[in-house]
């Protein structure tokens, strides 16, 4: 290789580290739980405190509708015994009764609301799990993908490391420092493909004689706009 190629070659690796360190990033990034599935987890629970609620209050008024059935049924009883002969005492048992018997009504048409409201948020429990299954599953699958992306990105990195290592081992001093200012100043591209006699990082037609020196691969070329090292592909 001559001393553009190298540079060419050095470059390359050096532009695939920086995009594998970027995704490597990304990837990092998405892996933990994601905040979809943090608001599906949430969304659950909210449903599930909710049906709860109103679990307890079915269970509340039916121990309310069974405590009134039996004080109906005892003072019935006593209404109805004979054992009480008094008209007024007969008359406020009556009134109890009805009393007793309106607010069992009350409570049974809220324990129809209740049961109404449990079943409607039993519904809604089912969906949200469902809901949460399934951003589970998509969840899971990719975490799964990019754990092994990430992997892979590992090892690519470090192969890609140890070639660079390598490859600046066949590379002078000065040729380094060169490129390593260009990088700085050209937003990391220090070397120009040529292609024709068109430099392909600033796409400046260049003259022949200039063409002609960099395709030589005697000494290092230069975009005359761009300034950039010149590779010509043989």
């Amino acid at each position: 290789m001559n001393r553009s190629h190298l540079l060419y070659r050095l470059q390359t690796i050096d532009l695939e580290i920086g995009h594998g360190k970027r995704r490597l990033e990304e990837v990092e990034a998405g892996l933990g739980e994601s905040e979809e599935l943090r608001q599906a987890r949430r969304a659950l629970q909210k449903a599930e405190d909710e049906l709860n609620r109103w679990r307890t209050t079915l269970r509340d008024l039916e121990l309310e509708a069974r405590s009134l059935t039996s004080k109906i049924t005892s003072v019935e009883e006593r209404l109805y015994s004979g054992r009480v002969t008094n008209p007024k005492e007969l008359a406020n048992l009556q009134n109890e009764v009805s009393y007793l018997k309106r607010r069992k009504g009350e409570l049974e048409d809220k324990q129809l609301e209740a049961m109404v409201e449990v079943e409607e948020h039993e519904a809604e429990v089912d969906s949200k799990k469902a809901n949460l299954a399934q951003i589970y599953a998509e969840w899971s699958h990719t975490q799964e993908r990019l754990t092994e992306e990430r992997s892979e990105l590992g090892e690519r990195l470090a192969h890609l490391k140890k070639e660079r290592v390598a490859l600046e081992k066949t590379i002078g001093a000065e040729d380094l420092a060169l490129y390593g200012e260009l990088c700085s100043r050209k937003g990391g591209q220090a070397v120009a493909l040529l292609k024709g006699e068109v430099c392909q990082a600033c796409r400046v037609t260049l003259p022949t004689s200039q063409v002609q020196q960099a395709r030589s691969g005697d000494s290092l070329s230069f975009c005359s706009s761009c300034q950039r090292i010149l590779y010509a592909e043989r």
